[in-house]
């Protein structure tokens, strides 16, 4: 029998819970219960995945936030249906619609109720998606298949909590506004030994790398291809390509000698790293995000970001955001940006990875989920008080 982490109903997560924390000689910490993903914490401390933050990283560094407040942690899976609290818990951090409602529905009105997003509100997501969608219909005649779709309903888990926890910049905490009680964080990446070093960057300068996760339309590839075809840069493509996407762009995917599809590449590898000695920039014009872990990976790498509005990541004065995803857009912003002196290349690498160094570090990611969490802690007291002085 293949074991799953649904098949076991609750963890226990307990390794950072420091004794000064408890509240009082031999008094029991406070309860938490996390919903979101088990099997990056299966493994022993030490043998823990410590290459790809994004999700596995988050999943580590939630409980150990919630120890370090004082929590003694119990996790279930996101997409677990079966699990039901039998516990009092002083606080929930749920992820997703499928199992926020049957969990939050037995816990206690003091319960304080987190939701964590990874992305935007999710009825904005689907519009964005969808215009995307219509977008490409309207230039290729074609209609894919939905790809990152959301297609469970997270409405009550947003109007139910106490708080919502969402990854991204204020553009992504903007979509919350209709909610009371929104923080939004940086996703982080967990650092290597690459250097920028000895980097040529005049080589570089002609080379774009677009690196994603699943979804070719959502996260803007048809774009790419649009605006590379006209284009004598390159474009490095690592993304699995769909069926149905390989279909309509197959031309521009197999027959031109500016675009190279990239295989999968292990990180940390010496494949990865050539890969990132060959390209100056990270590009992505992706519709809707909480903010790609791909992109904050390889500016981890000095590429320098060209990103759109929703990827949620401010690019500051070392990198750029697209005004509008159109490949027009696309096609000025590269061919102006190919132009540069080879020394504006290495500053705004090093330029990008300050930015990461100072706010997208797994300790700063710590660091702000235990103020985003005793923030929504405390303005759930405060609501509690007042309406017991109310009645």
């Amino acid at each position: 029998m293949v074991f799953r982490p649904n098949d076991r109903i609750i963890w226990n997560f307990d390794e950072y819970l420091p004794p000064c924390n408890l509240t009082g000689s031999g008094a029991a910490p406070k309860k938490a219960l996390v919903s979101y993903i088990v099997k990056p914490l299966l493994p022993c401390q030490g043998r823990r995945d410590t290459s790809t933050f994004s999700n596995n990283g988050i999943a580590q560094y939630i409980p150990r936030a919630l120890n370090e407040l004082g929590y003694s942690v119990d996790i279930v899976n996101y997409d677990n249906r079966k699990f039901i609290p039998t516990k009092k818990y002083d606080l929930f951090i749920g992820h997703t619609g499928i199992n926020f409602e049957n969990i939050t529905e037995k816990l206690d009105s003091q319960c304080t109720k987190i939701y964590f997003s990874t992305g935007t509100y999710w009825k904005s997501w689907n519009l964005a998606e969808q215009s995307r969608r219509d977008d490409l219909q309207s230039r290729r005649g074609a209609q894919l298949p939905v790809d990152r779709f959301i297609g469970i309903d997270e409405e009550y888990a947003n109007t139910a909590a106490d708080g919502i926890i969402c990854l991204g910049n204020d553009v992504a905490k903007e979509t919350y506004s209709k909610f009371p009680s929104v923080v939004n964080i940086n996703n982080a990446v967990f650092p290597d030994k690459y250097s920028i070093a000895n980097k040529n960057f005049n080589a570089g300068r002609n080379n774009f790398l677009f690196f994603n996760g699943w979804g070719n339309v959502h996260k803007g590839l048809d774009l790419l291809l649009d605006a590379f075809t006209q284009l004598d840069q390159h474009l490095y493509v690592r993304q699995d390509i769909e069926p149905a996407f390989l279909k309509i762009y197959k031309k521009e995917l197999t027959e031109y000698p500016n675009i190279h599809l990239v295989p999968f590449l292990e990180k940390p590898s010496k494949d990865f790293f050539s890969l990132m000695d060959t390209c100056n920039f990270i590009i992505s014009p992706t519709c809707a995000e909480g903010q790609p872990g791909s992109v904050i990976e390889c500016m981890a790498h000095g590429l320098i970001p060209l990103l759109s509005r929703e990827a949620n990541i401010d690019t500051k004065e070392f990198g750029l955001t697209f005004k509008e995803n159109r490949a027009e857009e696309i096609i000025s912003v590269v061919r102006e940006v190919s132009q540069k002196p080879e020394a504006w290349y290495k500053d705004k690498s090093s330029q990008t990875l300050e930015e990461i160094r100072n706010y997208y570090t797994p300790e700063q990611f710590l660091k702000n989920m235990k103020s985003a969490v005793q923030t929504i802690v405390q303005n759930k007291s405060q609501t509690l008080t007042k309406t017991q002085n109310i009645t």
